[in-house]
């Protein structure tokens, strides 16, 4: 499969040829002009890894910093500036962005994916994660004029998802790496299995198109341990294989990363909720490393009908931040970060940066922390019914509320009785909101569930839930779910949500019997159950909406 790959690049694509850049040492001998070109880099264990060199225009005596660029699970290198990856990916559009403002970029295929050899191994630290301190080796010994800062390399890294994996890991071991970029990233890779529920759909995805990608070089995702997840839910040896390939196993071990990091993620991301990176955030920073945090809403996001459409399918970032008064481009934001750490340039990326919607958000120097705590009353719901066939109900909702906007205007529905619980998931209203009031931060619950089916056989999930006023439709807030494996006490942060509230809305839990995200998961029979407790939603007045 690898060598088709390769004889159909041959002949379709010039830029397949290789180009060994000439080799000097320090600053640039002689001119150089802006170019790319591609070249192999043999690793430890004697494999090639492919690559972009995106050579800067360098006059003689200059130097500039450089950028390690990687990709996502299922992706490949930017080959050229006019790529899928270079066009549409942040880390493509960032690091070209950077070698248009003089950076030298070397954008390379990790193992088994795209042209580069060997089968995938899931970030292992003997190869994968050596791998970039492997192609820092070769940056240095063949690439001219890298220039330095405090008398040390000048080297930033950026990368989506399995690419932000690769330097945050890196980051421990390490030190020539100073300014990392890691986006939509995990800190313990279970966040894929909470409560050892697997993501069933994303597993889906990513098999299926990590396997036409790698040329189904991802074998590992069907031996053990990791085909224990094709269940539904994951046995111990998986939820260790995963930890060891995890920022959270350096940092449990007191160990600390050695780079300063821009923290990229979203609220909306599916599969990594924002807590990985503010774990992440946390454990740079006990390093005594510069840390910020660009709070986004896209990332990690599932084709509609299962998330609202975002513009691209699995992985979406908007194109502009807007936080207080800081307003930028994201690509923009991301190559400031450079210039500052590897430049030496005037600081402007905020410290962090919460957004609301595409369109405003809120600054500040701590995440959101005020919250207020609600009584949740006894309430039902039919496993698996309740939100198995809600992606149906959507254009339902939407024709009821033009229909009534119609016919029944100013009608006041702030306080109709709770919907839902058999053949709709169960909202349960806590609080109805009021002007210049928003919704972000960390909700969690107090609450115990029961039922009547066995302990293992009660299963839900459950998240915050808005209905806007006048609206039929209850959203789940930055459509986030968490399971509720069996039946319980459960007392735990529910994942980071951000939205905007208007005067009228009612926001509260609500709990699905089943969810397309963990599609194979569900008890598979007609069973009731009941929870009761509290729920703290972090609910925040602001003086106005920017």
């Amino acid at each position: 499969m690898r060598a088709v790959m390769a004889f159909f690049c041959a002949l379709l694509l010039s830029a397949c040829a290789t180009k060994l850049p000439t080799i000097t040492q320090g600053p640039a001998s002689e001119p150089l002009k802006r170019d790319y070109f591609q070249v192999k880099i043999k690793t430890h264990d004697g494999k090639e890894l492919a690559a972009t060199v995106y050579q800067p225009k360098l006059a003689p005596g200059q130097t500039a910093p450089l950028v390690i660029a990687t990709h996502g699970f299922g992706g490949f290198r930017a080959k050229r500036p006019l790529s899928i990856y270079g066009k549409t990916m942040i880390t493509g559009e960032a690091a070209l962005a950077a070698w248009k403002q003089g950076y030298w970029v070397i954008f390379y295929d990790q193992r088994g994916w795209g042209e580069s050899d060997d089968i995938v191994h899931m970030l292992d630290p003997e190869l994968e994660i050596r791998d970039v301190s492997t192609v820092i080796d070769w940056s240095l010994e063949h690439l001219p004029g890298i220039a330095k800062v405090n008398n040390e390399w000048a080297i930033g890294m950026i990368g989506e998802s399995y690419g932000g994996g690769a330097q945050t890991i890196a980051s421990f071991t390490e030190p020539r790496l100073k300014a990392l970029v890691p986006v939509a990233t995990w800190h313990n890779l279970n966040a894929i299995a909470p409560s050892k529920h697997m993501k069933t759909n994303w597993g889906a995805n990513l098999f299926v198109f990590g396997g036409m990608s790698s040329g189904f070089d991802i074998g590992f995702m069907v031996k053990k341990p990791m085909r224990s997840g094709f269940s539904g839910t994951v046995n111990f040896e998986t939820t260790q294989w995963l930890y060891d390939r995890s920022p959270a196993k350096y940092c449990d071990e007191g160990k600390t990363p050695q780079a300063d990091a821009l923290f990229v993620h979203g609220f909306r991301d599916s599969l990594f909720p924002m807590q990985e990176a503010l774990d992440n955030q946390e454990c740079f920073e006990r390093g005594g490393n510069d840390t910020r945090l660009l709070a986004i809403q896209g990332g990690h996001i599932l084709p509609w009908p299962v998330q609202k459409w975002s513009g691209k399918p699995l992985f979406n970032t908007e194109e502009s931040i807007h936080c207080g008064e800081y307003e930028g481009k994201l690509v923009d934001t991301i190559v400031a970060w450079w210039d500052e750490k590897l430049k030496g340039a005037e600081a402007i990326v905020p410290e962090l940066c919460i957004t609301l919607d595409e369109d405003t958000g809120l600054a500040d120097q701590a995440f959101p922390t005020q919250s207020e705590t609600f009584m949740v009353p006894s309430s039902k719901v039919t496993i698996p019914l309740a939100g198995m066939f809600e992606w149906l109900m959507i254009p339902m909702d939407q024709g009821f509320d033009i229909g009534r906007k119609i016919w029944w205007p100013g009608a006041d529905r702030r306080f109709l009785t709770p919907n839902g619980g058999f053949g709709r998931p169960k909202f349960i209203p806590l609080y109805v909101a009021h002007d210049n009031e928003v919704l972000s931060g960390i909700p969690s619950i107090n609450i115990s569930l029961n039922g009547t089916a066995s302990k293992r056989s009660t299963r839900t999930f459950v998240g915050v839930g808005v209905q806007r006023a006048n609206s039929r439709r209850v959203w789940v807030a930055s459509e986030q779910l968490t399971p509720l494996p069996k039946k319980g006490r459960y007392k735990q942060e529910l994942p980071a949500v951000s939205m905007h509230l208007k005067d009228g809305d009612r926001v509260g839990l609500i709990v699905y019997g089943y969810t397309w995200q963990f599609m194979t998961n569900p008890s598979f029979w007609g069973s009731n159950a009941m929870i009761q407790g509290e729920a703290t939603l972090p609910i925040i007045e602001i003086p106005d909406e920017k």
